[in-house]
């Protein structure tokens, strides 16, 4: 019987762009366009010089590293390309899987294409693949890398970079196995950062591309891996989880059920498990009026997987110590959505997080278990405000805004990368570049879209 390996492998190297259905090409595409604005938005950072400095210290290369006149080495640029993505913690996550997937895959993608000269039909097909691979190994044990305080993005998005690299270097299904074998020994991420509010955790997508790029060139030049590395004794599961769990959803309906249409799009630059509640925050201010002072208490209903990542240590959530430290923390993103007309990047900067009004509402937000929600399947949200006059409101969110469930609209998802990639860019190179991600899958050669994220 052939292994989980051995299974994407095979979907891997037969997978054709004919064969994938337009709305998945084309969903696609509009994760490009979203990576590429929150990576150019990012560049603005505090973070991004540390990044940035390592790639200009070990030379250059012929890949594009996104919003700057730097080039590098695939590996390089990915490692670049992929923290840049993750750096604003507003790029996608499969709901299940509870994985940034694009900030992985399309890193990948675009350096190996860019500097293969592959086409766009090809490069989509490589990234289809990647998404297949990684919201699948995630939906196996759902939730619980996160409970272990493993960072599933980066644990499983190595398994997918592998399977994208390869597939664009054209890898065998042997040497796809391989990859994989290999990817198992490189796949690391811890969530210690959520005890400081530390950087680490933006690293982690570009360490997944960066190593699993790293994976499939040993592949090609003959190095093995063992193709067990999913379910075998000393397994990707048993050894990070304790456990093997069902392995059946790795492989289930593969090629006719697309996992990539699943994964949710972010309408806020936080973590996508404080959503839905500041869409109820939202809410209920537009529809009552609210003011930060008429508001006495706020109750948000949480799954107890939620609570070690965005309610604890309550303290500190309550008043972040820095702005990754609030966009991991529950009080403060509800306290902004409560306050804010538009929570947003600047929502989080170092100043805003020192807002002495935003706090003192924070210290009013707290938490009890919901023992009936579905998470981690969904992403609900549920509040109650009780107000100074008496008044109790409530407001509920069965499943987070840009989940499929509860899309985003295509107009929306393009309006954020214009808000994102305009802050870097003229507007005409916005426009530009829209077009060209737009159209990948028309294109000749990825060097004329790469072109447009650098500056001259």
């Amino acid at each position: 019987m052939a292994t989980c390996a051995e299974v994407l492998s095979e979907f891997t190297h037969d997978l054709r762009p004919g064969a994938i259905p337009r709305e998945v090409r084309e969903n696609v595409s509009l994760r490009v366009l979203d990576i590429l604005g929150i990576a150019l938005a990012s560049t603005a950072q505090d973070f991004a010089p540390a990044v940035l400095g390592v790639v200009e210290a070990w030379g250059s290369g012929e890949c594009t590293v996104i919003g700057t006149k730097l080039r590098a080495a695939p590996p390089m640029a990915i490692l670049a390309n992929g923290s840049l993505a993750h750096g604003l913690d507003y790029d996608d996550t499969h709901t299940v899987a509870i994985c940034h997937a694009s900030a992985v895959v399309v890193p990948t993608a675009l350096a190996l294409g860019e500097s293969l000269g592959l086409d766009g039909a090809a490069v989509l097909a490589a990234m289809v693949a990647g998404y297949e691979t990684m919201t699948r190994i995630g939906m196996a044990a759902p939730g619980e890398f996160h409970a272990r305080g493993w960072h599933a993005t980066a644990v499983c998005g190595t398994f997918a970079a592998a399977l994208v690299a390869g597939k664009c270097l054209g890898l065998s299904r042997a040497q796809l196995t391989a990859a994989l074998g290999i990817a198992g020994s490189l796949a690391s991420g811890v969530l210690e950062h959520l005890e400081d509010g530390s950087w680490v955790k933006r690293l982690h997508p570009g360490w997944a591309g960066h190593s699993g790029a790293l994976a499939a060139g040993l592949a090609r030049g003959g190095f093995t891996g063992p193709a067990t590395i999913l379910e075998g004794r000393f397994g990707l599961y048993r050894t990070f989880l304790g456990s093997l769990p069902d392995p059946s959803p790795i492989t289930a309906d593969l090629g006719r059920r697309w996992e990539t249409l699943r994964v949710a799009f972010k309408p806020y630059p936080c973590c996508h498990y404080n959503h839905a509640y500041m869409d109820c925050a939202a809410r209920l201010r537009r529809e009552h009026g609210l003011t930060p002072d008429a508001i006495e208490d706020v109750e948000c209903l949480v799954p107890a997987g939620e609570v070690p990542i965005v309610c604890e240590p309550l303290d500190a959530k309550r008043r972040p110590r820095t702005p990754y430290d609030a966009q991991f923390s529950l009080a403060y993103s509800v306290a902004a959505a409560l306050t804010e007309e538009e929570v947003g990047v600047d929502t989080f900067s170092p100043g805003r997080i020192r807002d002495e009004r935003l706090l003192a509402l924070a210290r009013k937000v707290r938490y009890a278990i919901d023992p009936a929600s579905p998470f981690p399947r969904a992403f609900p949200g549920r509040l109650r405000i009780r107000l100074v006059d008496g008044r109790v409101l409530e407001a509920a969110e069965p499943f987070n805004r840009g989940s499929a469930e509860n899309p985003l609209r295509a107009e929306e998802i393009v309006a954020k990368f214009r808000r994102n990639a305009g802050r870097v860019l003229p507007p005409s190179r916005v426009s530009a570049l829209e077009s060209a991600a737009l159209g990948l899958e028309r294109s000749a050669s990825l060097r004329s879209l790469l072109a447009l994220c650098a500056l001259a």
